[in-house]
């Protein structure tokens, strides 16, 4: 098991959340969202946005070729919602999981957090 942890976390159904960890299974699955309060061992800091996606929204992103204005999870204006709600993001997976739907962590960097949007030269890749 894995955890990742940076500036903000995104799952494009609920919204942003600053500073959360995302502990992932050996498979690379997301298993458990939870706050970054204070310094935890084995937690890997990166920086940027770390978005959680299935693997149709993965897809979509691929056949974009990451041309800015056409990944689909940047196109609305997704609210940031407070760290309270972390809750909302675990029963988010717990759904995903009874559905059968495994969510990967996927890292966007660099970002521009003034927006919540990529810019030009961000890169994608799955954490593992």
């Amino acid at each position: 098991m894995k955890r990742f942890a940076s500036h903000y976390l995104l799952i494009p159904a609920i919204g942003y959340m600053k500073q959360q960890v995302v502990e992932i299974t050996d498979e690379g699955v997301v298993r458990n969202v939870f706050p970054l309060t204070e310094e935890i061992e084995s937690v890997e800091w990166i920086p940027g946005v770390i978005v959680l996606l299935s693997e149709s929204q993965v897809e979509e992103i691929k056949n974009t070729g990451m041309i800015l204005k056409n990944i689909p999870v940047f196109q609305i204006n997704l609210p940031s919602v407070s760290n309270q709600s972390s809750q909302c993001f675990n029963e988010y997976l717990q759904e995903a999981e009874k559905k059968g739907e495994a969510l990967f962590p996927y890292l966007f960097y660099p970002f521009d957090f003034t927006s919540m949007q990529p810019v030009d030269g961000t890169r994608h890749r799955l954490l593992r």
